[in-house]
Order: structure tokens, then C-alpha cells, then sequence
């Protein structure tokens, strides 16, 4: 799991499989993260999310807020303030998504650089979510977990905020007064191929002398050539066959556009009647996709690929990434640089960021795909138009939700249940989007989890690895329960997945809190903002991964800029929780 060989909630249910057979923890147990209320709540949020994305509710606000400035810092404080806020209330992997061409947009129209605001916007998302308890999945865990011990444990809406709004704020200011020094401006794939295309596609004109004419793609061997792919054809009426399959019949006056290296491109432009297109053609195609042209029907996609992807490991060509996603792979970056060489021979890897080809369904199909960490349309110019009545309506509804559940009038579960068939009822939110925002990866992460946290309990192993962190963090005094919760949290969170680490973890800071004679709510808080700040990495947290390829950003970026803020983040959460839940006497 730590390699990335298997996923988490494939290794979590593996393990409770392997517990319950050997009789140590019950059926009951097993399984009990399935009927779980917190579990519940994580996909009804989700679903809701769904729906005020649909409905342009999410970037509604922030929008407004960011207005236009030429100053950079005025930019980064108003996108930390818009985005914090929503977050605050909603799930940040959602939201993140959908502010992603907002920014982009809004930097191209205020000349700002984006990859100096979309490291902060994950940031911003990650802060805002640690301000209340259903700012993140993560908080829904763990409240869910310590609930099932205690029943009776209160934990209200926005007690977890005492400790994530001073860490908010002191991240817009850290934002604000670092990013000039520590945040590197890096040129995005988008930018590098409009300013040279023919280092990803070449096209070229099929003409009398070409010795294939009238034969197939195969049987002219343009199938399986060395670093690349037949992209696109296009034929003399404008027809165009993206991804031509290899039965296609070549033609006289045929553009034929293939992709990947240079170097393997100069067989292609070496064969007798096949005349280059010149780079202001090539380069006016692009910027005729750019526009939007009607006349194509096919789509420029930059997706990232999740941790969690099936064609992890696996090179392009054995994954059959054409038949699989009817896409064509342009380019690959990994680390903020392009991977040359045969596309085709290239393994791809969680993280990788990749210029696709595809057509018009393909973002429907996979935007909210585990596959794929991220999936937009390349050029994202201009902004879907939204339906006022379904905006005001969806905010309506969502805000109500948030004012009964913050009062405690009716339980989390119950509240979302009500404004999710409300969504459903009014139109704002179809069955099937519905069912493509259920986070199933999230969700048998946790359930799978809850086995495994049984059996070290039941075990005695939570209770002598807690012994054991109160011995290492003893020199602490009475800050050492909570650091010793935080530190290795922050640990496994960056090793694992979140969901994976509040469900590992819990047993551990409970026993420790009985230990200790604390209050459970300083681990258990500890708990909540160690799993979700994950600040100097872009795997440790999935906003994080999003931001990776539309910043331009190299792993050791990251590493630079927010590995300060979470020793920031560690100096705030554990002296607040020390000195706020007082230890029991």
C-alpha cells in the first residue's frame, strides 16, 4: 500500500477479510464502517457538491470575490478568502476542480502567472475544509469513528475551527509573504505547445506520389511506428477521423496528424508524398481548437493521472489507452517536465500529466472518474454560462442545510438526505450525476478500515504503539499526547491516503488519550488536521495532485513552499489543543 503497488481500500478489505477469517474481530465489526453515519454523510456531501457544481454554485462566490487587480498579493489574499470560505462547507476535491479554470481564466485576463496562485488555491482548499466538521471527509471520519465509542461524545460544528481558522488565516498571510521568494514560476504543458507546436504533432498532406493511397492505415505501416501515433486524419471535405482506427482507407489530399517525439517524427516527414504542413498551419489549427471552431468534433484534454489509476505501471501502448479512453496521448510531463521518447514505450505513473486528444465525452465520462485526478478541456477559454434559477436555487437549499446542522436541529445524515432529494426534486441535480459523485474508492477505504481499527484494539496493539509515543514524545510535557498524534499522522498521510490514516490512527489516539489522562478531543482534533495538512507533497493530498499539472509545479516545488507551512500548521494545531481541552484531572 505504502508502494502504491495495490490500493488502500483493496489492502483495508483484504485485511479485514483476513481478521474476520481468523476469527479476531466479528462480522459485525468488519463491516460496521458500511452502516456507519459518518460514511453516509461523506457520499451525501459528495453528491450535494455535485450539484452546486452543475449548477455553477461553487465558483459563484469566489468569482465574485476576485474581481480584477494587477497586483499579484491582492489576487492570492482575495482567491485564499473566496476559496476558504466555500471550502469551510464543502467537499475541497469538488471545488478545487471546478475553481481550477476559473483561475487559469482569471489570470490570463489579469496577467498574472498561474502557477503563482494554483499551489494556493489547493492550500486555500485544504485550510478552509480544517474550519469545520464538514469541511473534509476527514473530519466526518473520524468523528465517525469516535462516536461509535462514545455516543455521547459531542463534537459541534465548529469546534474543530478554533484550531483551522487561525490556521487559515496564518496561511493567507504565509501565501502573501512567501510566494514571491519560495514559489517558482513554471511554464504550464499548455504553454509549451502553443508556443511550439511541432515538438508534440506533426502534420502532413497525403499526395499523388505517396505509394498507399487507397490501402489502409496498417497495410501502409502508419499503425505501429517508433515515438508515435497517428493522432488524426482529416480528409479534403473537412471530415475529420480522430483516432483513426487501422481498417481506415487513406486518400489523396488527406492530412494525417501524428504525435509524439521529434525525433521519431522524421521518419514520417522522410516518406515520398507526405509533404510537411508548415508551423503557422499547424500552429492556426491549434489556435482554431483554442476557439472552439464548430467544425471539430474533437477536444484537447489535459488530465492528470490519479495514485489510484489501472493504468498505473503500465506502459501507453499495453494499456490500450486508445480503445480504453478513445483519446490519444500528445505528450506526457512528469515532475513538471516533458518525458521524451516513444510515447507509446513510456510507463505511465501516478501523477503524470498528459496532453490527450479526444473526443467531445470524453470529460463527461471521466471527470468525475477515480481514474483520473483531474480531466479539463486544455484551453478552457470561457466559462459555461449557468442557469440562474438553478444557482440560487442549489445556494438556497445548501445554505439551509448548513444553518440547521450547524444549530444541531437534526443530524448531518438527515439534513443532506433532505437537500440531496430536494436537488433531485427540482432538477438541479440528475440521478445519474448522482451516482457518478459517490466516492466508492473513499468510502470502501474507511469501511475497510474500521476492521482493521477493531482488531487493534481488540488486539492490544493500538494500546502499546500509543505506549510507545508517549515514551518518544515524553520530553514534550503535556504538549507530548497531541504531537505524538500529529507527527505521525502527518506521517502516514504522506506514506498512505488520509481516509487510510484517520482510520489507522484512531485507536491509537484514543488509547493514548486514556493513557495520558487527557480529554480525547486534543488527539482526536490533532487527528483531524494532521490527516488533512499535507502541505509539502503532491501525492499526500489529492488538491494537491490536481494543481501538479496546470501549475507547471516539479515535486521538489511543493517541498520548497509548503513544507515551511507545515511546520507553520504544527506550531499552531498542538499548543490550541493543549491549552484548549484541558487535560483531566
Amino acid at each position: 500500500m505504502i508502494r502504491g503497488v495495490v490500493d488502500a481500500d483493496v489492502c483495508l478489505f483484504a485485511a479485514s477479510t483476513l481478521l474476520l477469517l481468523r476469527g479476531i474481530i466479528q462480522a459485525r465489526d468488519a463491516f460496521a464502517g458500511l452502516a456507519n453515519d459518518s460514511i453516509v454523510s461523506i457520499a451525501l456531501m459528495m453528491m450535494i457538491a455535485a450539484g452546486l457544481e452543475s449548477s455553477g454554485a461553487l465558483e459563484f462566490v469566489p468569482e465574485l470575490v476576485l474581481g480584477r487587480s494587477k497586483r499579484e498579493w491582492v489576487g492570492q489574499l482575495r482567491m485564499h478568502i473566496a476559496v476558504a470560505s466555500v471550502s469551510a462547507v464543502m467537499n475541497n476535491t469538488p471545488l478545487v476542480a471546478v475553481m481550477i479554470p476559473v483561475v487559469e481564466s482569471w489570470c490570463r485576463n489579469n496577467n498574472h502567472h498561474p502557477s503563482r496562485f494554483m499551489m494556493p488555491l489547493s492550500y486555500s482548499a485544504i485550510l478552509g475544509g480544517l474550519c469545520t466538521i464538514i469541511g473534509t471527509s476527514t473530519n466526518l471520519i473520524a468523528r465517525g469513528l469516535a462516536q461509535q465509542d462514545d455516543p455521547k461524545l459531542k463534537l459541534p460544528f465548529v469546534e474543530v475551527g478554533i484550531i483551522g481558522l487561525p490556521l487559515t488565516v496564518a496561511g493567507g498571510i504565509y501565501v502573501v509573504l512567501f510566494s514571491p521568494l519560495l514559489l517558482r514560476k513554471r511554464d504550464t504543458m499548455m504553454a509549451a505547445v502553443v508556443a511550439d507546436p511541432r515538438e508534440y504533432v506533426v502534420s502532413v498532406r497525403v499526395d499523388a506520389r505517396f505509394a498507399h493511397i487507397g490501402r489502409t492505415i496498417e497495410s501502409a505501416g502508419l499503425r505501429h511506428l517508433r515515438g508515435l501515433f497517428l493522432a488524426d486524419l482529416q480528409r479534403q471535405d473537412g471530415a475529420t477521423v480522430p483516432s483513426p482506427p487501422p481498417t481506415t482507407i487513406i486518400l489523396q489530399g488527406d492530412k494525417l496528424t501524428f504525435a509524439g517525439d521529434i525525433q521519431g517524427m522524421q521518419h514520417i516527414l522522410s516518406l515520398p508524398g507526405l509533404t510537411p504542413i508548415s508551423s503557422a498551419d499547424l500552429a492556426a489549427d491549434l489556435e482554431e481548437t483554442v476557439a472552439g471552431s464548430p467544425s471539430s468534433d474533437r477536444i484537447m484534454v489535459e488530465a492528470v493521472v490519479s495514485l489510484s489509476s489501472p493504468i498505473c505501471n503500465m506502459t501507453i501502448r499495453d494499456s490500450h489507452f486508445r480503445s480504453r479512453y478513445g483519446a490519444v496521448v500528445l505528450a506526457v510531463h512528469r515532475n513538471g517536465e516533458r518525458i521524451a521518447g516513444g510515447l507509446g514505450d513510456i510507463v505511465v505513473k501516478g501523477g503524470d500529466t498528459m496532453l490527450l486528444e479526444a473526443g467531445p465525452d470524453f470529460l463527461q465520462k471521466y471527470k468525475h472518474s477515480t481514474e483520473w485526478a483531474l480531466a479539463v478541456d486544455a484551453f478552457r477559454v470561457t466559462l459555461p454560462r449557468r442557469d440562474p434559477l438553478a444557482l440560487f436555487m442549489s445556494l438556497g437549499i445548501f445554505i439551509a442545510l448548513i444553518v440547521l446542522n450547524s444549530m444541531d436541529v437534526l443530524p448531518l445524515s438527515t439534513t443532506a438526505l433532505v437537500c440531496l432529494f430536494a436537488y433531485l426534486i427540482t432538477g438541479v441535480l440528475t440521478v445519474s450525476q448522482c451516482r457518478a459523485a459517490i466516492p466508492s474508492s473513499i468510502l470502501l477505504t474507511v469501511a475497510g478500515g474500521f476492521g482493521v481499527a477493531k482488531a487493534m484494539t481488540v488486539t492490544g496493539l493500538a494500546h502499546r504503539l500509543a505506549g510507545s509515543l508517549l515514551n518518544v514524545f515524553s520530553w514534550m510535557g503535556r504538549a507530548g499526547p497531541v504531537a505524538a498524534i500529529y507527527a505521525s499522522t502527518s506521517l502516514l498521510t504522506a506514506l498512505l491516503s488520509n481516509g487510510a490514516a484517520v482510520t489507522l490512527m484512531y485507536p491509537i489516539a484514543r488509547d493514548l488519550a486514556k493513557q495520558a489522562g487527557v480529554s480525547i478531543k486534543g488527539p482526536l482534533y490533532a487527528l483531524m488536521i494532521g490527516a488533512s495538512s499535507d502541505f509539502s507533497t503532491p501525492i499526500g493530498y489529492q488538491t494537491n495532485l490536481m494543481v501538479s499539472g496546470p501549475g507547471g509545479y516539479r515535486f521538489l516545488d511543493f517541498t520548497r513552499f509548503g513544507l515551511p507551512l507545515q511546520f507553520v500548521a504544527a506550531l499552531i494545531t498542538v499548543p490550541i489543543c493543549v491549552l484548549y481541552f484541558e487535560p483531566r484531572t
